[in-house]
C-alpha cells in the first residue's frame, strides 16, 4: 500500500475514534443531567420540610426535626446536598436545627473518620463540615493539621477552628504563625476573633511571645474584639516594643479601643523620628479617639513632609468636631505655608460632603 493509501486509512481511523469520544463524551454528560434532574426530584418532596425546619417555632422544631432525620437513605442522599447550602448561610435557631439535624444523620461521625483518612481533598472537606457543625469532639483531631504540609488543609484547619469557638485552640493557633509550615497571618486572626471573649487572656499571652509576628497578631486581635480590660498593655507594646509592625499594629488597636491611655502613647508616636507608616497609623487613630485636646498637635502634622501624614492628621482634625474644624480653618487662614493649608482644605471640603453642607464656589471655607 502505498503512503498515501497509509496516510488516508489512518485519517479515516482518527475520524472514527474522534467520533467515538465525541459520542462517549455527550453521553456522559447526558447521563449527568439526568442523574441531576432526578436527585432534585427526589429531594423536592422533602424541601418544603427543611424549609420548614429554619423556620419552625420550637413548638414545631422538634416534630419536622424527627421527620427529617428518620428519612430513607435515598431521600437523605438526594436532600443532604441542597441542607448543607443552607449550612453555610443562616444562622441563630436556624444554623442549630441544621447541625443536629446533620449530627443526627452521622455526618460528623462520617467527617471525623475522613479526617484520618489519605486525600488532602477528602480530609479538608472532613475539617470544613466539622467547622459548620461546630463539632466540639473535633478540636484534638483538628489541631494537628495546623502543622500539616498541605497549605490548603492548614488554612481549613484554622478556619474551621475559630468556628468551634474553642479557647483551647488558642496556642496552637498564635504558634501556626511561624514555622516552615506557617498559616497565613490573616486567617489566624479571623479565627480569633471568632472564639469570644474566653480566649482574650489566651490571646493576651502572646504579646510576651518572642516572635514579633505572635505580638502583631495578638494586639490586632485583641484591638479587633474590643478587649478594653488590655488597653494598658497594648499602649505597652506601642511605646516599648522594638519590632515597627507590632507599634504599627498597635497604634491602630488603641484607635479602635478608645481607651483614655492610649493618648500619649500616641501622640509620643508621631515623632519625626518614628517611621512614617506608624505616625500614619497613629494619627488616624487619634481622631477616632475623638478628643478635641489633640486638634493642635495634629495640626503641626498637615506640612508635613510626607503626604500621608499629613491628610491622615487633616481627616483626623475634621472628625474631632468643632474643636477640630476650627484649627483647620485657622491653619487654612493662616501662615503654615500652601501645603498645610492645602490639607486643611482638603478635609474641610470632605467635612462639608459627608454632612451634606452647601459650599460657596470660589469660598474655600465651609458654612456651618
Amino acid at each position: 500500500m502505498s503512503s498515501l493509501g497509509l496516510l488516508d486509512v489512518a485519517a479515516g481511523v482518527l475520524a472514527v475514534a474522534g467520533a467515538v469520544l465525541l459520542a462517549v463524551l455527550v453521553g456522559l454528560r447526558v447521563r449527568r443531567q439526568v442523574r441531576q434532574v432526578r436527585a432534585e426530584r427526589a429531594a423536592e418532596p422533602h424541601r418544603a420540610r427543611l424549609l420548614a425546619l429554619l423556620c419552625a417555632e420550637d413548638d414545631e422544631r422538634a416534630g419536622i426535626l424527627d421527620t427529617l432525620a428518620e428519612l430513607d437513605d435515598h431521600s437523605w442522599t438526594a436532600l443532604e446536598p441542597v441542607a448543607q447550602v443552607f449550612l453555610g448561610k443562616v444562622t441563630g435557631q436556624a444554623s442549630s436545627s441544621l447541625v443536629e439535624l446533620f449530627e443526627r444523620r452521622g455526618l460528623a461521625e462520617r467527617a471525623m473518620s475522613d479526617l484520618g483518612r489519605e486525600g488532602r481533598i477528602r480530609r479538608a472537606r472532613a475539617a470544613e463540615t466539622l467547622g459548620q457543625l461546630r463539632h466540639q469532639a473535633a478540636v484534638g483531631a483538628l489541631l494537628p493539621l495546623l502543622r500539616d504540609a498541605d497549605p490548603d488543609l492548614r488554612v481549613v484547619a484554622a478556619r474551621a477552628l475559630g468556628r468551634m469557638g474553642d479557647a483551647s485552640a488558642v496556642p496552637a493557633l498564635l504558634g501556626a504563625l511561624h514555622g516552615r509550615f506557617a498559616v497565613p497571618p490573616s486567617v489566624v486572626v479571623l479565627a480569633l476573633t471568632a472564639l469570644g471573649p474566653d480566649s482574650q487572656p489566651l490571646v493576651a499571652e502572646g504579646l510576651d511571645a518572642s516572635q514579633p509576628l505572635v505580638r502583631a497578631v495578638a494586639v490586632e486581635v485583641l484591638g479587633a474584639v474590643g478587649a478594653t480590660a488590655w488597653a494598658p498593655r497594648i499602649a505597652l507594646a506601642l511605646t516599648t516594643d522594638p519590632h515597627p509592625e507590632v507599634q504599627i499594629r498597635a497604634a491602630r488597636a488603641l484607635g479602635s479601643l478608645g481607651a483614655p491611655q492610649a493618648l500619649e502613647p500616641l501622640l509620643d508616636a508621631l515623632g519625626p523620628d518614628r517611621p512614617e507608616s506608624l505616625r500614619a497609623v497613629a494619627a488616624g487613630s487619634l481622631g477616632r479617639l475623638g478628643d478635641p485636646g489633640v486638634a493642635g498637635r495634629l495640626g503641626e502634622l498637615l506640612g508635613d513632609p510626607v503626604p500621608r501624614v499629613a491628610a491622615t492628621a487633616a481627616r483626623s482634625m475634621a472628625r474631632l468636631g468643632q474643636g477640630g474644624e476650627w484649627e483647620l480653618r485657622r491653619v487654612l487662614g493662616g501662615i503654615h505655608g500652601d501645603r498645610a493649608a492645602r490639607q486643611a482644605g482638603a478635609a474641610l471640603a470632605q467635612a462639608a460632603i459627608s454632612k451634606g453642607r452647601a459650599r460657596p464656589a470660589g469660598d474655600p471655607t465651609v458654612e456651618t
